[in-house]
Parts: C-alpha cells; structure tokens; sequence
C-alpha cells in the first residue's frame, strides 16, 4: 500500500515541512512469514472458530452481545498479528519531475538556411531577432525560442519541472540550474562541435537520469547525425523508458543551394591591350543547368569590365570557365571575378576570388628576317613598324646593298655577335635562306631561345622553312620531327580555300583571342578569309601543343594537320606556322585581325621581358585548410617562364608533416602556360603540411607552403536538416515533433509528469507505538467486562 501523506498526518508524525513543489509519499512495510494465501484460509478459519465459539457458548447473553465479543475477540488476534509481523511506515520526499532542453551545438548549427519560401524566410528572420540575434543559423534560432520574452518557455517550465539544460555534440553535457543561470548558460553556445550524436547523447542523458526518468526530452537540433548511434536506436531506448521525445526541426529540409569560385589562374603581368584570361573553376549545389551571370570587375568598383553567361552543371561537379578581358590602361589592380550571390545561396562569401594583376606598356624588340620579299613580309614589316610597343628590325637576304640606306629599319647583316642577338626579344623567321646565316649564327639564335628565354616564329615557305633546316642547329627547335621519315612537303596551287581552325588549346591560348569573349573569338576565327597554301607536316615533336589545324585534312596518323604550333624549347618558347597567309586576313577589314594576332604573338612570346627578377617562383595552394579526405592541389608558378624545365614533369614538390616520412610529388605543366604545374596529393592525415620546391633547384631559396588538414568532413557533408528522422523519433516516443512555425505549440504540449523521489525519510515503526498496545488492553478489558456482566465467565 501507498499513497500521498496529507499535511496534517506530516505534523503528527513530526515530519519535516516539504519545500514548495516538494511532496510525501507513504507506502506500508510489515514481516509475515507465511504465504498470502495461507494467511487468508488461516484468517478465515480462525473468524469462524471464534464466531461459532461466542454464538454457542452457554448464558443469557443475547445475539448483539455475543457478535460484540467476537468482533472484540477478531480485533484483539488483528492487534496482535500487527505486532508480529512489526508494521512500519515507510516514507519519502517527492519533487517535481525533470524536463531535459537538449540544445544541438554542433557545426552545422551554425549554417544560415536560405529559404526559397519568403514567408518562412521572414519568420526566421524574426524569431532571431526576437532572441536578440542578427543573423537566423539554426542555434540563433534555438537559442531564440528558448530566450525568447526573457526565456518564457524555460521559466514557465521551471514552475512544473526540475529543468536541466544539455549540450549534444562530440558528448552530451549538462547541469541544473536556476532558470537564470541556464539562461545564461544558453547565451553563451556557440557551435564549435566537430561532430553531431544525437543518438549517443539522448542515450547519455536517460543513463545520466535512470533514478528518475524525465518527463520529456524536448530536443533542439537539425537531425544531422554524423558520428555513434542513431536517433531513431536511441528514441527506441527511449520508449523503454517511457520517456517521451520532443524534437523542433532547425533548418532547411531542400539541399542547401549555393555557388562556389575557386582556382582562380591568371598571369601577374600582362601588356596592355592584351586578352588576359582569368580562368576558374565554379562549382554548383541546387543550381544545376541554371545559367548564372560572371562578372569581372575592379575591387571596390562594382562596374563590370566583362561579362559572361555559365550553364551550371551537375550538382558538386566542378567545371572551367574562363573570362577575359582587354586591358586598356597601365597600372597594378586587383580583379575580382564573381558570380553575383542570390538570395537563397547558404554562402555569399565563396561567390568570388581576386588576384592582383599588373598591366605594362613595354617597348619590344623585333626582328624579321626573309629571304625574299613575300607577301607575309611585307604587310607584316609595315604592320609592325606603326606598331609603338614594338621596335622593328628587319633582313631581307636577297635585297639590293643599297635597301639598307632607304629603309629605317632593314639591316645590311643578321647579327652576328651574341651580345647584338640577344638584345632582341622575338625573332620572327619567313623563309629564310640558312646558307646565308651560318652554322655559327644559327647556334646563337638556338642559345637565344634556350638560354635567354626569346621567342622564335618560324613561318613555312616555298623554298626553305622547314625543309632545310633537317641538319642545323635550329633542327632541335623546330616542333617537325625530321628523323626517319620526311619532314613534310609544301602543298601549292590548291584552287579551293581552307579555314585555320583554332583547336581548344589555341582558343585557350592568349596568341588566338581575337575577340574580346571566347564566342567572339571562336566566331571571328570561323569568318576569317580562307588560306590557299600550307606546308603538311608528316610529324611532330612530342609535347608539341597545337594551336590550330585544317578544318578537314588528316596526316598518315589519322589527327588534323596542323597550321599552328607551339614548343617549349630549354627557356624560350617556338611558335611554327604551316602557313604564310595571315595577310589574307585583312579582306574588307583592313589590319584589324591581323595586327590583333601578330601583336598578341608578338607579346606572348616576350613575356619573360615584363617579369621581376626578384623571386623564380612560387607555390601555392587552392585553400589553406582541408578537410580529410579532400584532395589538395599544390600549384607552382614561375614567375620567369624561362626558368621553368623544359620537361611537362620537370617540377618536384616534397610534403613534411612532423612524425611522417616526406612525401614527393612529380607536378605536370597546364595547357594555358608554361610556367605553371599543378599537381594533386589526396587521402592525407590530420595535421599541418609543410610543401618545398624540390626541383628544379633555385637561387634565393626553395619556395614553400603551408596548409592544414582537420577532421573528416561529417559536419558539413550533408547540412540539409533531416525532418524525416526526427519525425521518426518522436513517433516511437509519442512524443511530438515541432517546426519553427509550430514551436509555440511546445508549452502546453509538454506532459504534466510524475512526482519523482529525491530523499528516503526515517521509516516510523508503527507495531510498537503506545496507542496501539493501549488499544490492545482496552478491548481485552472490555471484553472481560462484558462477559462478566452476561454471566459468561
């Protein structure tokens, strides 16, 4: 037997008087040796004995008295079975029932959830700020329902529950406490948590409270569990327990959208007029075959300097996309490509990068040298001598003595001394005539482009180039293979035309960008007036990249022939043309196109000119930290192309990491410059990295980079909020789950509860109390007495 003790019965047992919301149970505790039943048939047998006794013993006494006597006779075998079997009261202090907030402080409680719906977007916005928030990540938003009208919901349920509030992240943690100081506590989370167990959490917190179950857990969280057990184990553990689940939703259920710039690659210096290409890779998620805007404007100046249109792709896929611009005026700025955030991406801060980019005006050494006076030659001499960046020298081999003295910038001789060739930049051959260089001269021009870094053009002839050059010191940089098979033979006299087509490396190439968009550019190159000659070349050099080929035409190899060609030679680089046409390229337009590709060759191939002397290289990764299990690209650029190796596997980097062995990684050369490798360590450890440029050796130091690698990326993998789980959970508790909107519902859901023990009182021994033997005594005198007067004694 138990119930509640009424007030009065405290004070007659002398009991303490119970704080306020605290109570007393009572429950009868008694020694009996013998069985239930036994004890009941014993009862019976002994009522009826003493019944038939009293109603047939002999006297005058009438029926009343003599069941009197028996019920005296019954009390006084009841006192005395009280007294064996030493009846005593057990008692205990009750207090109110726990009720658990259960506060998710994990990482991805701090994501800010862009909603596509404005009147759910609205609502987060105000209940942050109703808990005195700016921004709506989904703990501002728990933390605002429960601070919310100075903590209301925390209060009230003080004055029906012992609340405890708990953290659950990497564990669950917890304390009671006054409403002011959870309150307190409550302002002061931030989501720092590396992990998310949800499930290892509610678990910890019934084991925390298994002497008195709480009425409710009411969970805040946005369902991610990334680490231990599962909710939906736990919420069954729960039910055992008889302890209901209260979840409130935080967060978007759709896939969080968003967009992402990175890998930004542009050269530090360019010329002025120039296309420069600012090329990135943009990665979607929930954006997928949506077109978005590029915009390429100046830091602190919102006006675009170009602008292009990208089909995003497949969600998490990255893709390039490149931009470029024409830069008209000299000087240092900082460019930002962006891609204009919308209202419901989840990050705006990853929708741009920036580089600094400097932008000269350079006056640049040319010389042109031909054997006879070519068409090629002669609008390429007057082209660019109006050019002012460039100062133009030129060699006519077969022209008159007297040509010297009438033409400002013909020479009577090609340079003979090294000193007077190599202060040239470029060096642009027609078809010239190698008897009347020299073995001597032309090792110089094969030490120009591979000591100096120079740039050579070659353009194929009738006569000459490339032909008989099989057995000279220029042999090795020319990109046609002269061993074993011919080199190739001019095809003449062709009556139908053939287009240069660009190749998607050459579109990429800063000599090919004839418009100012890759469109235009494509566009222009597809309209350009026909070729009606070209020297087929049977076989190219390895690692040769080619720029343009014919439309239509294959070699025995089965590719295109190609018409435009470049090679990496030692420090320099060698462009061939197959073809000596481009003047045809003035058709009804004048010099537009055709000074827009000779100038931009001109300059590309003189780059080296612009340079600092004061660092080689660099290196540099797309991010300073990493998640584990994220690949990290190690990128190395030279900032004098003529220091970069001549082999596309030239650069070494090695890996420290303190407590490992070094690790080497062999970079390989980009398509889009020569100067620029790239390679990629993937699967490593926690910790932080420190990467050096092994080869090739440098002066001034090996340049170096440091980057870290944290925990694996369970937090961020997956941040849409799982509804579904938390759903799940509070069913199998009938329990109840809560969005943001349904949140001032939670109040007068929550379940009334149970008195819980919190203290075990001193039992008080009833069997030996004075009144009971005093009762004892009397019916045994009251029955002697009755007896007496009847005459049945």
């Amino acid at each position: 037997m138990k119930g509640t003790l009424p007030i009065w019965l405290e004070r007659f047992l002398g009991l303490d008087a119970a704080e306020s919301g605290e109570g007393t149970i009572w429950r009868l505790d008694y020694h009996w040796p013998l069985a239930p039943w036994l004890t009941l048939v014993a009862a019976a047998v002994l009522a009826a004995l003493i019944a038939l006794f009293y109603l047939r013993e002999a006297g005058a006494a009438r029926r009343t008295v003599r069941l009197a006597l028996v019920a005296m006779r019954l009390s006084l075998v009841g006192i005395l079975c009280f007294m064996i079997a030493q009846f005593a009261l057990s008692l205990e202090r009750t207090g109110l029932p726990y009720l658990v907030f259960a506060v998710d402080d994990s990482a991805s409680m701090g994501t800010e959830d862009r909603y596509d719906d404005a009147q759910i977007r609205s609502a987060a916005q105000q209940q942050a700020r109703a808990g005195g928030f700016d921004t709506a990540t989904r703990l501002h938003l728990a933390k605002s329902l429960l601070l919310a009208d100075d903590g209301e919901l925390v209060r009230d349920a003080a004055r029906r529950y012992k609340v405890r509030l708990y953290t659950l992240s990497d564990a669950a943690r917890g304390e009671p406490g006054e409403p002011r100081e959870l309150l307190d506590r409550l302002r002061q989370l931030e989501p720092n948590g590396q992990t998310s167990r949800l499930g290892q959490g509610i678990r910890s917190i019934l084991n925390d409270l298994r002497g008195a179950p709480p009425s409710a857990i009411v969970l805040f969280t946005d369902g991610i569990n990334t680490e231990g057990e599962s909710l939906a184990d736990a919420a069954a553990y729960a039910r055992r327990k008889g302890v209901p689940l209260f979840t409130v939703g935080l967060g978007n259920e759709r896939p969080n959208r968003d967009l992402v710039v990175s890998d930004l690659l542009v050269d530090d210096v360019v010329f002025v007029d120039d296309v420069v290409n600012f090329e990135f890779k943009l990665t979607g998620h929930g954006f997928e075959q949506k077109r978005v805007d590029v915009v390429l404007h100046v830091k602190n100046d919102p006006a675009p300097l170009s602008k292009t249109t990208v089909v995003v792709g497949p969600d998490g896929e990255s893709q390039k996309v490149r931009i470029s611009y024409r830069p008209t005026v000299v000087g240092d700025f900082d460019y930002v490509v962006e891609v204009p955030s919308r209202p419901e991406e989840s990050q705006a801060d990853n929708n741009q990068q920036e580089r600094v980019v400097s932008v000269r005006k350079e006056q640049i050494r040319v010389l042109l040298v031909q054997s006879y006076p070519s068409y090629e030659f002669r609008y390429l001499k007057h082209l660019l001598e109006r050019d002012t960046t460039i100062k133009l020298s030129t060699l006519l081999q077969e022209a008159d003595p007297g040509y010297a003295e009438i033409d400002q910038s013909a020479l009577r001789s090609f340079p003979v001394r090294r000193e007077e060739l190599f202060a040239y930049d470029v060096l642009i051959f027609g078809d010239v005539n190698p008897t009347f260089l020299g073995r001597g001269v032309m090792r110089n021009v094969a030490d120009f482009v591979t000591e100096k870094g120079g740039g050579l053009v070659c353009i194929a002839g009738r006569r000459f180039m490339p032909a008989a050059y099989r057995d000279t010191p220029l042999a090795s940089l020319l990109p046609v293979e002269f061993d074993g098979a011919s080199a190739g033979q001019p095809i003449v006299g062709r009556a139908e035309g053939f287009q240069v087509s660009p190749t998607d490396l050459g579109l990429a190439s800063p000599t090919m960008q004839l418009g100012d968009s890759l469109e235009q550019t494509r566009e222009i190159w597809s309209n350009l007036p026909p070729m009606y000659w070209m020297f087929e070349v049977a076989k190219l050099k390895p690692a040769v990249r080619v720029l343009a080929e014919h439309p239509s035409r294959s070699g025995g190899d089965g590719e295109k022939l190609p018409l435009v060609s470049l090679q990496y030679v030692g420090a320099g680089k060698v462009l061939f043309h197959a073809v000596d046409g481009t003047w045809r390229w003035r058709y009804r337009v004048g010099d537009v196109f055709l000074a827009r590709y000779w100038v931009q060759t001109v300059r590309y191939l003189s780059r080296a000119k612009l340079l600092g002397k004061d660092r080689t290289a660099e290196l540099s990764t797309d991010r300073r930290e990493y998640r584990r299990g994220e690949p990290v690209k190690l990128r190395v650029r030279f900032t004098d192309e003529r220091l970069a190796p001549a082999e596309d596997d030239g650069v070494a980097v090695v890996l420290e990491q303190e407590g490992r062995n070094n690790q080497r990684l062999q970079l390989r050369r980009l398509s889009s410059g020569r100067g620029v490798f790239e390679g990629v360590f993937s699967d490593l450890p926690q910790g932080r990295y420190h990467a050096w440029i092994a080869a090739p050796a440098l002066t001034g130091g090996a340049p170096a980079a440091d980057f870290l690698v944290t925990a694996a990326p369970g937090e961020f993998e997956r941040i849409e909020m799982d509804a579904a789980e938390l759903q799940r959970a509070s069913a199998e508790t009938k329990g109840r789950y809560f969005t943001l909107a349904t949140a001032r519902d939670l109040k007068r859901s929550l379940p009334e509860g149970r008195q819980v023990p919190i203290e075990t009182l001193q039992p008080v021994v009833l069997w030996d109390k004075w009144p009971l033997l005093a009762l004892f005594l009397a019916l045994l005198a009251g029955e002697w007495v009755l007896r007496k007067r009847h005459a049945m004694v």
